[in-house]
């Protein structure tokens, strides 16, 4: 367990509200989930940008330049499909991670 310092005029407040182990550990919990959130939303909004631009999911793509005809389809809308897809990759991966990150904490009540 880590140790963490809080200014002595903090703790004072937070003993007047109750133990002050428990409010810490909520306030950084409930700040853990803020971030995870935020994290997830982010990856999503970069994620239906590349849906978008292409008009198919991560699976349905890399299923597309599998095959030629796919492959030229893709070059049409953008030559540069490769760099598209190693940050796609990206944050299809950054999404997994953050949902499993989020889903520990929330298992852990």
């Amino acid at each position: 367990m880590a140790t963490i310092t809080i200014k002595t005029d903090y703790i004072k407040i937070l003993d007047a509200l109750g133990r002050v182990d428990t409010i810490v550990e909520d306030a950084i919990r409930k700040y853990l989930i803020d971030k995870c959130v935020e994290r997830i939303e982010e990856s999503k909004r970069k994620i239906e940008d590349f849906e978008k631009k292409y008009d198919c999911n991560y699976a349905e793509f890399i299923s597309k330049i599998s095959n030629a005809e796919g492959l030229k389809a893709v070059e049409k809308t953008s030559l540069n499909w490769e760099g598209d897809m190693t940050e796609w990759e990206y944050w299809e991966n950054e999404l997994k991670e953050w949902k499993a990150r989020l889903e520990d904490i929330l298992m852990k009540l």
